[in-house]
Protein backbone atom coordinates (compact mmCIF):
# COMPACT_ATOMS: atom_id res chain seq x y z
CA UNK A 1 0.00 0.00 0.00
CA UNK A 2 1.28 3.89 -0.58
CA UNK A 3 2.04 5.89 1.75
CA UNK A 4 -0.11 8.27 0.64
CA UNK A 5 -3.22 6.11 1.26
CA UNK A 6 -1.61 4.41 4.82
CA UNK A 7 -1.40 8.39 5.88
CA UNK A 8 -4.54 9.13 4.67
CA UNK A 9 -6.45 6.33 7.07
CA UNK A 10 -4.05 6.94 10.17
CA UNK A 11 -5.61 10.58 9.99
CA UNK A 12 -8.99 9.20 9.74
CA UNK A 13 -8.00 6.90 13.02
CA UNK A 14 -6.82 9.52 14.94
CA UNK A 15 -9.48 11.41 14.60
CA UNK A 16 -11.85 8.31 15.29
CA UNK A 17 -9.38 7.86 18.37
CA UNK A 18 -9.12 10.96 19.60
CA UNK A 19 -13.28 11.62 19.25
CA UNK A 20 -13.92 8.41 21.02
CA UNK A 21 -11.63 8.59 23.85
CA UNK A 22 -11.42 12.46 24.70
CA UNK A 23 -7.86 12.19 25.36
CA UNK A 24 -5.02 14.13 23.94
CA UNK A 25 -1.75 12.33 22.34
CA UNK A 26 0.66 11.32 24.95
CA UNK A 27 2.92 13.86 26.62
CA UNK A 28 5.78 11.46 27.06
CA UNK A 29 5.64 7.85 25.78
CA UNK A 30 6.45 5.50 28.99
CA UNK A 31 6.56 1.91 27.49
CA UNK A 32 9.06 1.36 24.33
CA UNK A 33 7.45 1.37 21.13
CA UNK A 34 7.95 -2.31 19.72
CA UNK A 35 9.37 -1.17 16.05
CA UNK A 36 10.90 2.27 17.15
CA UNK A 37 12.57 4.19 14.62
CA UNK A 38 12.13 5.91 10.73
CA UNK A 39 9.73 4.28 8.35
CA UNK A 40 10.71 1.89 6.51
CA UNK A 41 10.52 1.63 2.67
CA UNK A 42 8.09 -1.39 2.95
CA UNK A 43 5.96 0.48 5.57
CA UNK A 44 6.47 -2.11 7.79
CA UNK A 45 6.88 -0.83 10.85
CA UNK A 46 4.45 2.23 9.78
CA UNK A 47 1.61 -0.07 12.20
CA UNK A 48 2.73 -3.06 15.06
CA UNK A 49 0.13 -5.37 16.51
CA UNK A 50 1.02 -7.49 19.60
CA UNK A 51 -0.57 -9.90 22.23
CA UNK A 52 0.25 -8.51 26.27
CA UNK A 53 -0.93 -11.02 28.44
CA UNK A 54 -0.53 -9.91 32.56
CA UNK A 55 0.00 -12.75 35.17
CA UNK A 56 -2.50 -13.80 37.75
CA UNK A 57 -3.54 -11.23 40.43
CA UNK A 58 -4.09 -12.20 43.76
CA UNK A 59 -8.17 -11.19 43.85
CA UNK A 60 -10.05 -14.20 42.93
CA UNK A 61 -11.27 -12.30 39.45
CA UNK A 62 -7.72 -12.12 38.34
CA UNK A 63 -6.44 -15.28 39.25
CA UNK A 64 -6.63 -16.32 35.27
CA UNK A 65 -4.52 -13.19 34.66
CA UNK A 66 -5.47 -10.71 31.52
CA UNK A 67 -4.56 -10.31 27.56
CA UNK A 68 -5.36 -7.34 25.39
CA UNK A 69 -4.21 -6.85 21.76
CA UNK A 70 -1.75 -3.53 21.57
CA UNK A 71 -1.77 -1.50 18.53
CA UNK A 72 1.15 0.97 17.97
CA UNK A 73 1.42 3.44 14.88
CA UNK A 74 4.99 5.21 15.92
CA UNK A 75 4.47 7.85 13.07
CA UNK A 76 1.72 9.74 14.87
CA UNK A 77 2.62 8.71 18.46
CA UNK A 78 -0.53 6.54 18.79
CA UNK A 79 -0.25 3.34 21.42
CA UNK A 80 -3.26 1.43 22.52
CA UNK A 81 -4.51 -1.48 24.43
CA UNK A 82 -8.07 -3.11 23.35
CA UNK A 83 -9.18 -5.27 26.21
CA UNK A 84 -12.49 -6.85 26.92
CA UNK A 85 -13.58 -5.38 30.22
CA UNK A 86 -16.67 -5.78 32.58
CA UNK A 87 -18.83 -2.85 34.04
CA UNK A 88 -18.10 -3.81 37.72
CA UNK A 89 -17.42 -2.27 40.50
CA UNK A 90 -16.39 -4.31 43.97
CA UNK A 91 -20.09 -3.68 45.80
CA UNK A 92 -22.76 -6.01 46.65
CA UNK A 93 -25.33 -5.05 43.66
CA UNK A 94 -22.55 -5.60 40.82
CA UNK A 95 -21.55 -8.56 42.70
CA UNK A 96 -25.37 -9.83 41.87
CA UNK A 97 -25.03 -8.77 38.72
CA UNK A 98 -22.10 -11.07 38.06
CA UNK A 99 -23.60 -14.06 39.39
CA UNK A 100 -26.63 -13.58 37.40
CA UNK A 101 -24.97 -13.47 33.98
CA UNK A 102 -26.20 -9.62 33.90
CA UNK A 103 -22.79 -7.79 33.90
CA UNK A 104 -22.42 -5.34 30.98
CA UNK A 105 -19.11 -6.06 29.02
CA UNK A 106 -17.48 -4.47 26.31
CA UNK A 107 -14.03 -3.60 24.07
CA UNK A 108 -12.38 -0.57 26.08
CA UNK A 109 -9.14 1.69 24.52
CA UNK A 110 -6.77 2.19 26.78
CA UNK A 111 -3.22 4.08 26.41
CA UNK A 112 -0.48 1.89 26.92
CA UNK A 113 0.93 3.78 29.58
CA UNK A 114 -2.07 3.43 31.74
CA UNK A 115 -2.77 0.06 30.97
CA UNK A 116 0.73 -1.12 31.82
CA UNK A 117 0.84 1.01 35.10
CA UNK A 118 -2.16 -0.56 36.42
CA UNK A 119 -0.65 -4.11 36.59
CA UNK A 120 3.20 -2.44 37.56
CA UNK A 121 1.39 -1.00 40.76
CA UNK A 122 0.39 -4.84 41.51
CA UNK A 123 3.41 -6.17 40.82
CA UNK A 124 2.04 -8.22 38.10
CA UNK A 125 4.39 -9.13 35.09
CA UNK A 126 3.31 -8.17 30.91
CA UNK A 127 4.39 -10.23 28.34
CA UNK A 128 4.35 -9.35 24.72
CA UNK A 129 4.12 -11.47 21.73
CA UNK A 130 4.33 -9.40 18.26
CA UNK A 131 2.15 -10.58 15.71
CA UNK A 132 3.71 -11.15 11.72
CA UNK A 133 1.05 -9.76 9.73
CA UNK A 134 0.84 -7.49 6.74
CA UNK A 135 0.72 -3.53 7.50
CA UNK A 136 -3.14 -4.09 5.68
CA UNK A 137 -3.90 -6.87 7.99
CA UNK A 138 -2.46 -4.87 11.08
CA UNK A 139 -4.68 -1.97 9.72
CA UNK A 140 -7.73 -4.12 8.90
CA UNK A 141 -7.43 -5.48 12.66
CA UNK A 142 -6.73 -1.91 14.14
CA UNK A 143 -10.32 -0.46 12.29
CA UNK A 144 -12.21 -3.62 13.50
CA UNK A 145 -10.96 -3.08 17.12
CA UNK A 146 -11.53 0.24 16.81
CA UNK A 147 -15.04 -0.05 15.30
CA UNK A 148 -15.96 -2.18 17.87
CA UNK A 149 -14.80 -0.03 20.74
CA UNK A 150 -16.46 3.18 18.90
CA UNK A 151 -20.08 1.18 18.75
CA UNK A 152 -19.38 0.43 22.47
CA UNK A 153 -21.47 -2.80 21.17
CA UNK A 154 -22.05 -4.80 25.25
CA UNK A 155 -22.12 -8.35 25.50
CA UNK A 156 -22.84 -10.16 28.69
CA UNK A 157 -19.46 -11.76 30.06
CA UNK A 158 -19.82 -15.48 29.96
CA UNK A 159 -16.74 -17.34 31.91
CA UNK A 160 -16.45 -19.92 29.19
CA UNK A 161 -17.86 -17.84 25.77
CA UNK A 162 -17.51 -14.32 26.48
CA UNK A 163 -14.01 -13.42 28.63
CA UNK A 164 -11.00 -11.59 27.72
CA UNK A 165 -9.59 -14.43 26.17
CA UNK A 166 -12.23 -15.58 24.06
CA UNK A 167 -13.49 -12.06 22.79
CA UNK A 168 -10.33 -10.93 21.30
CA UNK A 169 -8.96 -14.59 19.84
CA UNK A 170 -12.04 -14.48 18.33
CA UNK A 171 -11.64 -10.97 16.84
CA UNK A 172 -8.10 -11.42 15.98
CA UNK A 173 -9.16 -15.17 13.56
CA UNK A 174 -11.93 -13.08 12.02
CA UNK A 175 -10.24 -9.82 11.28
CA UNK A 176 -10.62 -9.55 7.44
CA UNK A 177 -7.11 -11.09 7.35
CA UNK A 178 -6.58 -12.20 3.33
CA UNK A 179 -4.39 -15.12 4.45
CA UNK A 180 -6.05 -18.46 6.54
CA UNK A 181 -4.94 -19.06 10.25
CA UNK A 182 -4.16 -22.47 10.92
CA UNK A 183 -3.02 -24.61 14.04
CA UNK A 184 0.17 -26.25 14.33
CA UNK A 185 0.51 -28.24 17.97
CA UNK A 186 -1.75 -27.34 20.44
CA UNK A 187 -0.97 -27.65 24.06
CA UNK A 188 -1.79 -30.68 25.47
CA UNK A 189 -4.72 -29.46 28.17
CA UNK A 190 -6.60 -28.31 25.25
CA UNK A 191 -7.56 -32.24 25.31
CA UNK A 192 -8.73 -32.19 28.38
CA UNK A 193 -12.66 -31.46 29.31
CA UNK A 194 -13.69 -27.80 30.51
CA UNK A 195 -13.54 -28.85 34.52
CA UNK A 196 -10.02 -30.07 33.88
CA UNK A 197 -9.28 -26.88 32.02
CA UNK A 198 -10.91 -24.74 34.37
CA UNK A 199 -8.20 -26.63 37.61
CA UNK A 200 -5.57 -26.33 35.11
CA UNK A 201 -5.87 -22.80 34.18
CA UNK A 202 -7.06 -21.63 37.83
CA UNK A 203 -4.26 -23.54 39.56
CA UNK A 204 -2.61 -20.86 41.49
CA UNK A 205 -6.19 -20.38 43.06
CA UNK A 206 -8.27 -23.19 44.71
CA UNK A 207 -11.33 -21.33 45.64
CA UNK A 208 -11.59 -19.86 41.74
CA UNK A 209 -11.13 -23.35 41.04
CA UNK A 210 -14.10 -24.39 43.55
CA UNK A 211 -16.79 -21.45 43.13
CA UNK A 212 -16.47 -22.41 39.01
CA UNK A 213 -16.79 -25.59 39.59
CA UNK A 214 -19.60 -25.29 41.31
CA UNK A 215 -21.74 -23.20 39.19
CA UNK A 216 -20.51 -24.93 35.70
CA UNK A 217 -22.94 -27.84 36.10
CA UNK A 218 -22.59 -30.43 33.31
CA UNK A 219 -20.46 -27.87 31.50
CA UNK A 220 -17.92 -29.19 33.66
CA UNK A 221 -17.88 -32.70 31.27
CA UNK A 222 -18.22 -30.43 28.18
CA UNK A 223 -15.35 -29.61 25.09
CA UNK A 224 -15.61 -25.95 24.45
CA UNK A 225 -13.89 -25.25 20.98
CA UNK A 226 -10.47 -23.87 20.30
CA UNK A 227 -11.68 -20.30 21.35
CA UNK A 228 -13.74 -20.82 24.58
CA UNK A 229 -10.45 -22.65 25.68
CA UNK A 230 -8.27 -20.40 25.54
CA UNK A 231 -7.14 -18.15 28.55
CA UNK A 232 -4.42 -15.74 29.05
CA UNK A 233 -1.91 -18.11 30.95
CA UNK A 234 -2.07 -20.14 27.30
CA UNK A 235 -2.87 -17.45 24.85
CA UNK A 236 0.99 -16.65 24.44
CA UNK A 237 1.42 -20.46 23.40
CA UNK A 238 -1.32 -20.51 20.89
CA UNK A 239 0.28 -17.57 19.19
CA UNK A 240 3.19 -19.65 18.50
CA UNK A 241 1.24 -22.77 17.41
CA UNK A 242 -0.92 -20.06 14.62
CA UNK A 243 0.32 -20.20 10.66
CA UNK A 244 -0.72 -18.09 8.16
CA UNK A 245 -0.96 -19.73 4.59
CA UNK A 246 -1.48 -17.85 1.73
CA UNK A 247 -2.94 -18.43 -1.57
CA UNK A 248 0.17 -20.15 -2.84
CA UNK A 249 0.63 -22.63 0.45
CA UNK A 250 3.34 -20.35 1.85
CA UNK A 251 3.46 -20.44 5.67
CA UNK A 252 4.27 -18.11 7.92
CA UNK A 253 4.58 -18.03 11.47
CA UNK A 254 1.78 -15.71 13.27
CA UNK A 255 3.56 -15.32 15.84
CA UNK A 256 7.04 -12.87 15.39
CA UNK A 257 8.81 -12.16 18.58
CA UNK A 258 8.27 -12.42 22.77
CA UNK A 259 9.61 -9.49 25.42
CA UNK A 260 8.71 -9.06 28.72
CA UNK A 261 7.59 -5.39 29.08
CA UNK A 262 6.92 -5.86 33.14
CA UNK A 263 8.71 -8.40 35.46
CA UNK A 264 6.44 -10.63 37.39
CA UNK A 265 7.25 -9.23 41.15
CA UNK A 266 4.39 -10.42 42.63
CA UNK A 267 4.03 -13.95 43.80
CA UNK A 268 1.04 -15.76 43.57
CA UNK A 269 0.78 -19.14 45.42
CA UNK A 270 -1.96 -21.19 46.22
CA UNK A 271 -3.60 -20.25 50.09
CA UNK A 272 -3.08 -23.14 52.39
CA UNK A 273 -6.26 -22.37 53.23
CA UNK A 274 -7.98 -24.47 50.63
CA UNK A 275 -11.66 -25.42 50.05
CA UNK A 276 -10.40 -28.92 50.92
CA UNK A 277 -8.88 -27.51 53.96
CA UNK A 278 -11.78 -25.60 55.03
CA UNK A 279 -14.30 -28.18 54.74
CA UNK A 280 -12.19 -30.81 55.95
CA UNK A 281 -12.22 -29.04 59.03
CA UNK A 282 -15.59 -28.20 59.22
CA UNK A 283 -16.47 -32.19 58.62
CA UNK A 284 -14.23 -32.96 61.29
CA UNK A 285 -16.12 -29.68 63.88
CA UNK A 286 -19.41 -31.06 62.53
CA UNK A 287 -18.52 -34.77 63.66
CA UNK A 288 -17.10 -34.11 66.95
CA UNK A 289 -20.38 -32.23 67.60
CA UNK A 290 -22.60 -34.76 66.51
CA UNK A 291 -20.52 -37.61 68.41
CA UNK A 292 -21.08 -35.44 71.67
CA UNK A 293 -24.90 -34.67 71.00
CA UNK A 294 -25.53 -38.22 70.81
CA UNK A 295 -23.57 -39.08 74.14
CA UNK A 296 -26.39 -36.43 75.61
CA UNK A 297 -24.10 -33.44 75.67
CA UNK A 298 -23.94 -30.11 73.16
CA UNK A 299 -27.85 -30.68 72.54
CA UNK A 300 -28.62 -27.25 72.03
CA UNK A 301 -25.00 -26.56 69.94
CA UNK A 302 -26.20 -29.29 67.42
CA UNK A 303 -29.93 -27.95 67.03
CA UNK A 304 -28.47 -24.47 66.29
CA UNK A 305 -26.30 -26.31 63.92
CA UNK A 306 -29.15 -28.04 61.91
CA UNK A 307 -30.69 -24.52 61.38
CA UNK A 308 -27.21 -22.89 60.13
CA UNK A 309 -26.84 -25.67 57.44
CA UNK A 310 -30.79 -25.74 56.68
CA UNK A 311 -30.61 -22.04 55.51
CA UNK A 312 -27.16 -22.14 54.36
CA UNK A 313 -28.12 -25.66 51.99
CA UNK A 314 -31.65 -23.58 50.97
CA UNK A 315 -29.82 -20.14 50.20
CA UNK A 316 -26.72 -22.25 48.04
CA UNK A 317 -29.49 -24.11 46.26
CA UNK A 318 -31.37 -21.21 45.41
CA UNK A 319 -28.40 -19.54 43.64
CA UNK A 320 -27.10 -22.40 42.23
CA UNK A 321 -31.05 -23.06 40.68
CA UNK A 322 -30.64 -19.01 39.14
CA UNK A 323 -27.42 -19.76 37.96
CA UNK A 324 -28.42 -22.78 35.95
CA UNK A 325 -31.58 -22.43 34.56
CA UNK A 326 -31.59 -18.41 34.16
CA UNK A 327 -28.33 -16.86 34.81
CA UNK A 328 -26.64 -16.44 31.72
CA UNK A 329 -23.15 -16.85 33.81
CA UNK A 330 -22.35 -20.08 32.59
CA UNK A 331 -25.15 -20.87 30.15
CA UNK A 332 -28.14 -23.00 30.58
CA UNK A 333 -27.52 -27.16 31.93
CA UNK A 334 -27.67 -29.07 34.83
CA UNK A 335 -25.75 -28.90 37.85
CA UNK A 336 -25.87 -32.24 39.74
CA UNK A 337 -25.07 -30.19 43.34
CA UNK A 338 -28.71 -29.23 42.97
CA UNK A 339 -29.69 -32.62 44.57
CA UNK A 340 -28.08 -31.87 48.05
CA UNK A 341 -28.71 -28.20 47.29
CA UNK A 342 -32.14 -27.04 46.93
CA UNK A 343 -35.06 -25.42 48.80
CA UNK A 344 -37.18 -28.77 49.04
CA UNK A 345 -35.47 -30.02 51.92
CA UNK A 346 -36.16 -26.65 54.40
CA UNK A 347 -39.70 -27.00 52.77
CA UNK A 348 -40.37 -31.15 53.41
CA UNK A 349 -39.49 -29.59 57.51
CA UNK A 350 -41.10 -26.52 57.66
CA UNK A 351 -44.21 -28.41 56.38
CA UNK A 352 -43.80 -32.35 58.11
CA UNK A 353 -41.44 -32.07 60.44
CA UNK A 354 -44.57 -32.63 63.20
CA UNK A 355 -45.23 -35.98 61.77
CA UNK A 356 -44.99 -38.85 62.97
CA UNK A 357 -42.84 -40.88 61.34
CA UNK A 358 -41.20 -37.91 59.99
CA UNK A 359 -37.43 -39.17 61.32
CA UNK A 360 -37.75 -41.68 58.23
CA UNK A 361 -36.99 -38.27 55.92
CA UNK A 362 -33.79 -38.05 57.24
CA UNK A 363 -32.77 -41.52 56.52
CA UNK A 364 -33.89 -41.03 52.53
CA UNK A 365 -31.87 -38.24 52.78
CA UNK A 366 -29.21 -39.51 54.05
CA UNK A 367 -29.01 -42.18 51.75
CA UNK A 368 -29.39 -40.01 48.58
CA UNK A 369 -26.04 -37.94 50.10
CA UNK A 370 -24.00 -40.96 50.47
CA UNK A 371 -25.08 -41.98 46.55
CA UNK A 372 -24.24 -38.85 45.30
CA UNK A 373 -20.54 -39.04 47.13
CA UNK A 374 -20.22 -42.33 45.25
CA UNK A 375 -21.22 -40.75 42.20
CA UNK A 376 -18.48 -38.35 42.31
CA UNK A 377 -16.01 -40.16 39.38
CA UNK A 378 -19.40 -39.90 37.10
CA UNK A 379 -18.98 -36.08 36.64
CA UNK A 380 -15.94 -33.74 36.20
CA UNK A 381 -18.02 -31.40 38.55
CA UNK A 382 -17.99 -33.64 41.35
CA UNK A 383 -14.68 -33.34 43.40
CA UNK A 384 -13.24 -34.36 46.26
CA UNK A 385 -13.67 -31.08 48.05
CA UNK A 386 -17.55 -30.36 47.29
CA UNK A 387 -18.28 -33.65 48.49
CA UNK A 388 -16.71 -32.82 51.72
CA UNK A 389 -19.79 -30.23 52.55
CA UNK A 390 -21.93 -33.35 51.12
CA UNK A 391 -20.41 -35.70 53.71
CA UNK A 392 -21.07 -32.92 56.51
CA UNK A 393 -24.82 -32.93 55.06
CA UNK A 394 -24.81 -36.60 55.81
CA UNK A 395 -23.36 -36.76 59.16
CA UNK A 396 -26.41 -34.57 60.42
CA UNK A 397 -28.98 -36.24 58.65
CA UNK A 398 -27.98 -39.61 60.03
CA UNK A 399 -27.68 -38.32 63.26
CA UNK A 400 -31.66 -36.56 63.51
CA UNK A 401 -33.05 -39.54 61.71
CA UNK A 402 -30.94 -42.10 64.82
CA UNK A 403 -32.01 -39.33 67.24
CA UNK A 404 -35.72 -39.43 65.71
CA UNK A 405 -36.06 -43.00 66.11
CA UNK A 406 -35.03 -43.08 69.45
CA UNK A 407 -37.12 -40.58 70.23
CA UNK A 408 -39.73 -42.61 68.64
CA UNK A 409 -39.19 -45.90 70.14
CA UNK A 410 -38.76 -44.26 73.45
CA UNK A 411 -42.52 -42.56 73.20
CA UNK A 412 -44.71 -45.54 74.05
CA UNK A 413 -43.42 -46.61 77.08
CA UNK A 414 -43.62 -42.88 78.62
CA UNK A 415 -46.84 -42.91 77.74
CA UNK A 416 -47.09 -46.30 78.87
CA UNK A 417 -44.90 -45.62 82.31
CA UNK A 418 -47.36 -42.39 82.50
CA UNK A 419 -50.50 -44.29 82.48
CA UNK A 420 -49.39 -46.65 85.43
CA UNK A 421 -48.18 -43.69 87.80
Amino acid sequence: MAFGRLKTWTQTLVATLLLATSATVHAEHQVPWTNEGPLLPDSSNFVTASLLVASPGEALYSSYGHCALRMECPVHDLDFCFSFEMDFDSNLKDYIKFFTGNVNSHIIAVPTDEYVGYYQQEGRGVTQYELNLSTKEKQELWRDLDNDFVDDRFRKYNLIENNCSSILFSILIHAPIERTVEFTTLPEHFKLNNGQIVRHDAHLSPWTQFLDITFLGTESDNYCDIINKISPECFGSVIKAMQIVDGNGLRTPLFKGEKEILPVKLTVEPTIWSPTLIFSILLVIVFIITLLEYFGKFKTVGNWLDVVLLILQTIVGIILFYTSFVSGLFGIHWNWYLIPFNPLPLIIWLVFRKRKGFYKVYLFYTVVLVLFILATPLSEQLDFSHQLITATLAVRCLYNYIDGKQHAVAAPVKQQYKKEI
